[in-house]
C-alpha cells in the first residue's frame, strides 16, 4: 500500500514565563451526539493541562454534528438473528467496530427474540475498549478478540483465521458510512481466507446548525473534538453554509479553512479525514497515534489546549 501521509501533532509551547500567562478563555466543541459527550467532557474538564497554562475559564460546548437513523440492512440483520442457530452455522466472527453497531445489534437481538448471548453462535469481535464496553451493555455479549490497536487496519491484520475451516466466514455489521477498511484488509490476507458479509445496519446524517451555533463555530470555537470522519464533514458542511461557498467545488472550498479551528480526533482515521480534507494544515491536527480512543483523545486535546493558548493569547507557535 502507499504511505499517506500522516498528521502531525506540534508540541505545547515550553515556555513558562510566568509574567507572560494571562487568565484566559478557550472553547471546545464537543461533536457527537447529545448525551453521548460525558467522557470526553470529564476527560477534558479534568486534565491537567488546564492548571499547568492557567486557563481561567474553559467553555465547553455541545455541537452534535451527526445524528443516526436506520440503515438499509438493518432487517436484514434481524432476520439473520432470527433464523434457528442464528449466527452459528453460517459465521466464525461478527466484527463490530463501534458502540453505535453495538447498540444497533442489541437491538436487532432483542427484536429477533435472542434473549441469550450464547444464542449467538459466533465469537464476538471489538474494535477497542469502547465497543468491548458497549457490547457487555447493550448485548450482554462477552468479546473474543479485541486488537492491539483500536482501528479497523489493525483489526484486520490481527484477527486469526478459525482453524478447521476452508472460509472464515465473518459477519460485519456496520456504518453505511464506514470505509472497506474492514472487508478489504481481510480478503487481501494471505495466512487464511476471509469471506465478509458486510451488512449496513446504521446511517449517519449530517446535522444542520442553527443560527446561534453557526455563530459560536465560527466566532467562539478554538478546538473541534471529532470522533469520526461522519463529524469532520458535518462540520466542514456548516463551515460552507456559514461561508455562503456549499455550492462551489470541491477544489474551491479546499482553501476557505475550516472556522479557525484545531482538530482533536479520537484516532488517526478521523484525522486522515481532517487531512484530506485539505481544510487543516498538518500542525493543527491532533489525535493520538499509540492510543486510539478516550483516553488517548482527551491527551490530544489537552496538547490541542496548549497550542491554542499559544496561538491565542501568547501569538507565538504559528
Amino acid at each position: 500500500t502507499t504511505q499517506e501521509e500522516q498528521p502531525t501533532n506540534p508540541s505545547p509551547s515550553e515556555n513558562n514565563d510566568d509574567a507572560k500567562v494571562k487568565k484566559a478563555t478557550l472553547t471546545v466543541a464537543l461533536t457527537r451526539e447529545l448525551g453521548k459527550n460525558s467522557k470526553i467532557r470529564s476527560a477534558v474538564e479534568n486534565h491537567p493541562m488546564l492548571g499547568m497554562l492557567g486557563i481561567e475559564d474553559l467553555q465547553i460546548v455541545e455541537m452534535p454534528c451527526i445524528q443516526h437513523a436506520r440503515g438499509e440492512n438493518i432487517d436484514d440483520l434481524t432476520e439473520l438473528l432470527k433464523e434457528e442457530g442464528a449466527l452459528k452455522d453460517k459465521y466464525q466472527y461478527v466484527v463490530v467496530t463501534s458502540p453505535e453497531a453495538a447498540k444497533v445489534l442489541g437491538e436487532a437481538m432483542k427484536t429477533a427474540g435472542l434473549e441469550e448471548a450464547a444464542a449467538i453462535g459466533a465469537k464476538v469481535v471489538a474494535v477497542g475498549k469502547a465497543t468491548e464496553k458497549a457490547l457487555k451493555t447493550e448485548c450482554n455479549l462477552s468479546v473474543d478478540f479485541v486488537p492491539s490497536k483500536a482501528n479497523g487496519e489493525t483489526l484486520a491484520l490481527e484477527l486469526p483465521p478459525v482453524e478447521g475451516v476452508d472460509v472464515t466466514s465473518v459477519l460485519y455489521p456496520a456504518s453505511a458510512k464506514a470505509a472497506d477498511t474492514i472487508q478489504e484488509g481481510l480478503t487481501s490476507r494471505t495466512d487464511g481466507t476471509f469471506q465478509v458479509t458486510r451488512l449496513n445496519t446504521y446511517d449517519t446524517i449530517p446535522a444542520t446548525f442553527d443560527e446561534e451555533q453557526t455563530r459560536i463555530m465560527m466566532e467562539d470555537v478554538d478546538i473541534a473534538c471529532f470522533g469520526s470522519p461522519s463529524a469532520v464533514e458535518a462540520w466542514l458542511g456548516n463551515v460552507d453554509v456559514a461561508l455562503g461557498i456549499e455550492n462551489l467545488p470541491d477544489e474551491d472550498r479546499q482553501t476557505a479553512g475550516n472556522g479557525d479551528v484545531l482538530a482533536a480526533c479520537i484516532g488517526t482515521t478521523t484525522a486522515k479525514a481532517c487531512l484530506e480534507s485539505r481544510r487543516w494544515e498538518s500542525r493543527k491536527i491532533y489525535y493520538p497515534k499509540e492510543n486510539p480512543g478516550m483516553e488517548g483523545w482527551a491527551e490530544s486535546t489537552g496538547q490541542a489546549l496548549g497550542d491554542a493558548m499559544e496561538r491565542k493569547f501568547w501569538g507565538g507557535g504559528w
